[in-house]
């Protein structure tokens, strides 16, 4: 019998990935496989315009012309984009690539990607999407995602707008709401017909972004002001920015503001059909939707019921440890929960509650970044220390209500934008000193900013590559690098943030509990929010944030804490069978070198590293 290891070899040796179904008969290819794979992303890319816009792909950059148009969420729109994975998945299930370690291992981790994309195709609803990291979207429109908050914000902050082409695209772009987001709303009709409705906190708590969108006078809109200010940026001839100023304005008071009304006005009226379930499990064909996404974005074979398991083990663990530092800080009375409250509440650990006091939030992050910059060589080999920018930036207080508490974006492709990282300021109280450094570390480097850049680094790869997204590996690094800060001694003299570092991981962990929870074990909103609440310390207006996010990305938050355990093992694994001439470095360069890709591939690489 063969051994796992022996088995996942003979996978990249082979490019057939498991539930990948392979033709009788390959056609031999020369390798590498790049030109097939740009030729299926191509095709992909093109009913996905803001995926390839946000990634920089070609036909986006300059006013291309996937940078003029919003995704098409009709049903029409739909059935073609499932279509095309299906054919994608097909074509690629007819390629072959032996004798190039490298091709080889692009085709499998291609062939994954389709995979992720097809495996719930039987559930009609929602929008599936492989290179992001909600995987199905059950329900399109919501508070933290989909076209009502990605739409708007890839146009504030990543689409370029740096020429008269691209600015000109942006504003085609805006002119097209109108029937972007009535494909949008003939979806949700749809959805609903085929079983699909969303829990009312789901819609209640979508209701707030829309009105934002509709609010205020049109030159202080946060779109135009984006345009306004990034047009400056890029030194642009001040005539053509004010034609283009009135242009979009224009656009936003004829066409994109009445797209939103009417989508706030079926949002309204589909409210009271919401249903009293929280849990996917509700929606017809949920459970299988939920399966879908445990496979794709916790990248484990593992049940639900499993998952839940290793999650209250897991919280345990860090709650034991945490037990014991903060009884060494004095704080002994209460659950472990309560006391991390308190300390979070320290005076000494908050940052002022005005725009003084969030731009210290900002500045501490950067002097972080700054710090663990210095230190890239001891955690990467020399040739893959990141050369990219890195920005940090408030989220956007129109969107910051429904955001997470933080995230990334990576550099675009072509190098033309930054690394951006979002610390979600809507509330002083949830993002105490004591956080901010694990969440720089996570988000930023070595976390998020890292690994992408590294991947954009490390040579020319099949676009479909450079595009992928695999959740667990992703998150699962984002963890990774939490832990890795604390090995660095970055923490030295830090206690309350080495503390922070394992709420943090606690939060993880607990996620575990919470997604399975909802989704498989049928837990209310109001028992999530009071078992996250109790286990981990956070505020609770950061708690409700986040169960509202587990409800309308099923799955998502498994791929921290599994992808975390992964990596550990296989570090492990590496240390043992090299002992004294084990580096940690030659591990990350195992892991970040190749870019994402299934945690089985990088079990392979990390074995052979």
């Amino acid at each position: 019998m063969r051994t796992r290891r022996e088995t996942i070899a003979m996978l990249v040796a082979t490019a057939a990935m498991a539930g990948t179904r392979v033709s009788a008969a390959p056609r031999a290819l020369p390798c590498p496989v790049t030109r097939p794979l740009d030729d299926v992303a191509d095709r992909l890319l093109a009913h996905l315009p803001e995926t390839a816009t946000y990634n920089g792909a070609p036909q986006a950059l300059d006013g291309g012309p996937l940078a003029r148009r919003m995704d098409d969420y009709s049903p029409a729109g739909e059935a073609a984009w499932r279509a095309e994975l299906a054919r994608a998945g097909a074509e690629l299930g007819r390629l072959s690539c032996t004798g190039d370690r490298r091709g080889a291992l692009r085709l499998a981790t291609a062939r994954a990607v389709v995979a992720n994309g097809t495996r719930s195709a039987a559930v009609p609803y929602g929008r599936v999407n492989p290179f992001w990291y909600s995987g199905h979207l059950p329900y399109i429109v919501n508070q933290i995602g989909g076209p009502a908050v990605d739409t708007v914000n890839f146009m504030a902050a990543q689409q370029s707008l740096s020429t008269p082409a691209a600015v000109d695209a942006w504003i085609t772009k805006l002119d097209g709401f109108r029937q972007g987001f009535a494909g949008v709303i003939e979806k949700m009709k749809a959805d609903e017909a085929a079983g699909c409705r969303p829990p009312k906190p789901i819609l209640a708590a979508t209701l707030p972004m829309l009105d934002a969108f509709l609010a205020g006078d049109a030159a202080s809109h946060p779109l135009i002001v984006a345009l306004r200010t990034r047009m400056a940026d890029a030194a642009l001839d001040g005539r053509a920015r004010r034609t283009a100023e009135a242009r979009a304005i224009t656009a936003l008071e004829r066409h994109a503001r009445p797209a939103i009304a009417e989508l706030r006005a079926h949002v309204a009226l589909a409210l009271p059909r919401g249903r009293e379930d929280d849990g996917v499990w509700a929606q017809t064909d949920g459970e299988a939707l939920y399966a879908a996404n445990v496979r794709a974005l916790g990248d484990t074979v593992e049940s639900p019921a499993e998952i839940h398991r290793i999650g209250l083990a897991e919280v345990a663990r860090i709650g034991a440890r945490l037990n014991v530092l903060l009884r060494q800080r004095g704080l002994s009375r209460g659950s472990v929960g309560a006391r991390l409250t308190a300390l979070g509440r320290d005076p000494r650990q908050l940052f002022p509650d005005s725009d003084a006091g969030r731009e210290a939030a900002l500045d501490y992050a950067r002097a972080l970044i700054r710090g663990v910059e210095r230190r890239q060589r001891e955690f990467l080999p020399a040739a893959m220390i990141p050369r990219q920018a890195l920005e940090v930036r408030r989220v956007p207080v129109a969107s910051e209500a429904g955001a997470p508490g933080a995230y990334a974006d990576p550099p675009s492709l072509d190098g033309s934008r930054p690394g951006v990282f979002w610390l979600n300021l809507r509330d002083m109280r949830a993002v105490p000193r004591m956080a901010i450094a694990t969440t720089t570390y996570h988000e930023a480097v070595p976390g998020h900013h890292t690994q992408g850049a590294v991947a954009l680094g490390a040579g020319e790869a099949p676009l479909l590559i450079r595009v992928a997204s695999f959740n667990a590996y992703a998150e699962g690094w984002a963890l990774y690098a939490e832990q890795l800060a604390d090995e660095l001694g970055l923490y030295k003299g830090d206690p309350a943030g080495n503390i922070g570092r394992l709420q943090a991981e606690l939060f993880r962990a607990a996620r575990l509990v919470v997604d399975t929870g909802l989704h498989h074990h049928r837990w209310s909103r109001d028992k999530a929010v009071a078992y996250l609440a109790a286990v981990t310390g956070q505020a609770r207006g950061e708690v409700v944030a986040e169960v509202h996010r587990y409800m309308a990305w099923p799955g998502q938050a498994l791929g921290y804490t599994l992808g975390h355990l992964r990596l550990r093992r296989m570090r492990a694994d590496m240390a043992r069978r090299l002992g004294r001439r084990f580096d940690r470095r030659r591990f990350h360069a195992a892991v970040l070198g190749e870019g994402p890709m299934p945690l089985d591939l990088v079990e392979t690489l990390v074995a052979a590293g």
